[in-house]
């Protein structure tokens, strides 16, 4: 399954492509050159080929022939997605030529520098810090399996004209510019990118959560419907994750671009929602990328309540008499009437006053003794509103019997 480059090991083989052909790069720093940035410094798992620091022998490295060849002609062998990934960043190094200030020079691919291969010298500026891999770094080989010398950017700051190198046992050492040593280039991508199993980094586009309603929804006294689909450009499977408050509902595998409803503010689950502010998020990845997540707030204001039989109780012969105890906490402020009935089935139900004896604990005799609908049936009606103090309360359940 592939993963985020940020989550790789470092020291561990990944590859890009130069002219088409896979070459191996390892990854030797999550934030480069600063923590937290979301870069990846790779590089290359052996020298390119070898080359001049400078033609002209001038240890000035922003000038010099091995970062123009980096830039450039290297740079160019990359894929061009990968290439659009690749972001110049300031790198700590010592202009050379007589200028021994460290200071930073913006690259997209480059050098590393004595320092960051972990060694020290006399006449070597401090250039950034030792890599996590640096002695993994430090002696560097051709693609054949053979050691051999790697040029720094570090110059040497009591000359003009040398720079700094590491030999086939990975020891500090120095030549002049104009010699040919091992080229190897170094490289940031955003540690997002996806790492396939055979080890390639590919460019991952994320997926996109598409909803089009507000942020901030407001009051809702009811359920409602929050629709949005997801898209996904490479057209990867995704999984959803529907959460309230953050408590994750539902998680699943949509259909791409086809419209979806938060299942928790349905009419069918809103009832279960307590009142209050509460944050609807919706969370979608491919599992290499993850989209913008969305955001949705409310305030459920829900102050009375009615509850009924959706089908009446039927009965054999005419009710006469009916008991019920509600199980709860009503306030004591608290507007609420019951109500019941013996012809349920009829148009128009006569409905009777049944709070005295539920409030009292006693058997309620019915009233009514006719009926237009065929058979007698029985049902209840409950309806409660919040009174001044604002108090809420609950009805657990509603017991009860006829005869």
């Amino acid at each position: 399954m592939a993963t985020l480059l940020g989550n790789e090991t470092l020291g561990t083989i990944v590859k890009l492509k130069e002219n088409g052909v896979p070459q191996e790069f390892y990854v030797a720093k999550h934030g480069y050159p600063t923590n937290g940035n979301g870069r990846t410094l790779l590089v290359r798992r052996y020298i390119y080929d070898t080359r001049q620091w400078h033609t002209s022998n001038v240890n000035a490295y922003a000038s010099c022939t091995l970062d123009s060849w980096f830039n450039n002609t290297y740079y160019n062998l990359l894929d061009a997605d990968i290439k659009a990934q690749i972001a110049a960043v300031a790198i700590p190094y010592t202009p050379g030529n007589g200028n021994n200030s460290v200071s930073t020079l913006s690259r997209k691919v480059f050098a590393l520098s004595v320092t960051e291969l972990g060694r020290t010298a006399s006449y070597a500026n401090v250039e950034g810090s030792a890599l996590p891999i640096a002695s993994t770094l430090q002696i560097a080989y051709n693609s054949s399996g053979g050691a051999v010398v790697q040029w720094t950017r570090s110059p040497l700051t009591d000359s003009t004209y040398y720079a700094y190198d590491l030999n086939t046992i990975g020891y500090v050492n120095y030549y002049s510019c104009s010699n040919t040593y091992g080229a190897r280039p170094a490289l940031t991508l955003p540690s997002s990118l996806s790492v396939s199993d055979d080890g390639s980094v590919t460019v991952n586009t994320a997926p996109v959560i598409n909803y089009s309603g507000g942020s901030a929804l407001g009051d809702k006294t009811e359920g409602f419907t929050l629709s949005y689909s997801v898209s996904d450009a490479d057209g990867d499977a995704v999984t959803v994750t529907e959460k309230l408050d953050n408590v994750v509902q539902r998680t699943f595998a949509p259909a791409l671009g086809e419209t979806q409803q938060f299942q928790a503010v349905l009419p069918a689950n809103f009832q279960t929602i307590l009142n209050g502010n509460h944050t609807i998020t919706i969370e979608a990845t491919d599992g290499k990328a993850a989209a913008a997540p969305v955001n949705v707030t409310f305030s459920k204001a829900v102050h009375s309540a009615s509850i009924t039989l959706s089908t009446p109780l039927a009965a054999d012969d005419m009710p006469t008499a009916i008991r019920l105890s509600i199980t709860g906490d009503i306030p004591d402020d608290a507007v609420w009437t019951a109500e019941v009935c013996n012809n349920a089935n009829d148009a128009s139900p006569t409905w009777e006053n049944i709070k005295p004896a539920i409030q009292s604990g006693y058997n309620f005799v019915f009233s009514n003794k006719t009926k237009t609908a065929e058979n007698w049936g029985v049902n209840f009606r409950i309806e409660v509103t919040r009174g001044p103090s604002n108090t809420g309360g609950y009805i657990y359940a509603i017991e009860g019997g006829f005869q």
